[in-house]
């Protein structure tokens, strides 16, 4: 399969397949919005905290994903992979290796240290908690090792981690409830990601506030799917199969198998839904809403290529670039962070056009976004 990569100013989009290789379909002319680096607070420092010796090239690089059992994973390790063999090409990497253990904590660590033991200059991981891995940070960094936290941001001193925003991207879904409902009454179901990761518990902090802020919502279900169409199935079914009444499903994505659970149960659709980033979401919206619009939506990317994003930044790192002043900020356990802000949306109003985007597509095929270089290059003085 061929590979796409357009060039946006500040971003690549690219549509990746499962299976672990991108897709080519055709390009939109520009995305509905730009991304850009995340403002900071004045007290964000000027330089990394994590140090290490330059080096300009023939760097050694590893990734450990937790899991690549679903497609957002899958695409994670392809995107990644294909800025890795970029940069190998132009020998700026000498080595690229991908680790996955499978959801198995003592595993993780095992990979973690053996990357350590082996001499990495690099180790991206996307890991699948919030314990477990101090000594191995601890012996990355007395190495001079820059071992950089990925989308999942592990809370140790020290370390820069590399995340999309995730409160924006919950806020622009919330906002979009906003609009639709203008203030009217609504029952809403609300489905959390997987408890105990950042990204869930800074989507969950920016909803709870928007809630009490927003009295004319009411949640009458609550749960959590971490992440998977299948968990989300069988909780819609709970809903349905329980009498519960709704309007709105205010849901960290899985919305295929939300949908799969209503159809199959015969059961009424939502008048609004929240964000996936698959192309299988957006093809039944299209066919639900073909006669006028039953489902209001809004979709809003959580991009799998936050991990080549990050192999960008943590090159930059390696070779000795400063962050500018304000770049990074402090997430919620005190962890230094450099943002990706998520731009790309898509809406009743451009639904069309993001379905001539993704024709020649897979339905598991998922929007992403990475930085290019030049957007790499404007984190750094």
């Amino acid at each position: 399969m061929k590979k796409l990569m357009v060039v946006f100013l500040a971003l690549v989009v690219v549509f990746a397949f499962a299976a672990c290789s991108p897709s080519s379909p055709a390009a939109p002319s520009e995305p509905a919005a730009q991304p850009s680096a995340p403002e900071a607070p004045s007290a964000a420092p000027a330089e990394s905290p994590q140090a290490a010796p330059a080096k300009e090239g023939g760097l050694k690089v590893a990734s450990i994903n937790w899991t690549n059992a679903h497609g957002w994973r899958s695409t994670y390790d392809a995107q990644l992979k294909e800025v890795a063999d970029e940069y190998i090409a132009k020998g700026i990497i000498s080595q690229y290796q991908a680790f996955c253990p499978n959801m198995d904590p003592a595993l993780e660590v095992q990979y973690f240290q053996q990357c350590i033991n082996d001499g990495y200059d690099i180790i991206l991981i996307n890991a699948g908690g919030s314990s477990g891995l101090d000594a191995c940070f601890e012996a990355a960094i007395e190495k001079g090792i820059l071992a950089i936290p990925v989308d999942n941001i592990y809370p140790y001193p020290g370390v820069v981690g590399v995340q999309t925003d995730q409160t924006v991207w919950a806020q622009v879904n919330f906002d979009a409830m906003v609009r639709h409902f203008n203030g009217k009454p609504a029952k809403v179901v609300n489905f959390s990601g997987m408890p105990g990761t950042t990204g869930s518990g800074l989507r969950g902090d920016v909803w709870s506030k928007a809630l009490e802020e927003n009295p004319n919502f009411e949640i009458v279900y609550q749960g959590a799917h971490s992440w998977s169409d299948v968990e989300s199935k069988k909780l819609m079914a709970e809903v349905i199969a329980s009498g519960i009444e709704y309007d709105a499903i205010l849901t960290e994505e899985a919305c295929v198998g939300i949908l799969q659970a209503i159809e199959e149960a015969n059961a009424p659709y939502p008048e609004f839904m929240t964000s996936d980033e698959t192309v299988a979401y957006i093809r039944m919206l299209d066919r639900i809403n073909a006669n006028g619009l039953v489902i209001d939506f809004q979709v809003i990317e959580n991009p799998p290529g936050i991990g080549a994003s990050a192999l960008k930044i943590a090159v930059r790192m390696a070779q000795g670039k400063q962050f500018k002043d304000g770049v990074l900020k402090k997430d919620p356990n005190g962890t230094e962070v450099a943002y990706y802000t998520p731009s790309y949306t898509v809406t009743p109003d451009t639904l069309k056009e993001a379905l001539e985007m993704w024709k020649d597509a897979a339905d598991t095929d998922q929007m992403s976004t990475y930085l290019t270089d030049e957007a790499a290059d404007a984190y750094f003085k």
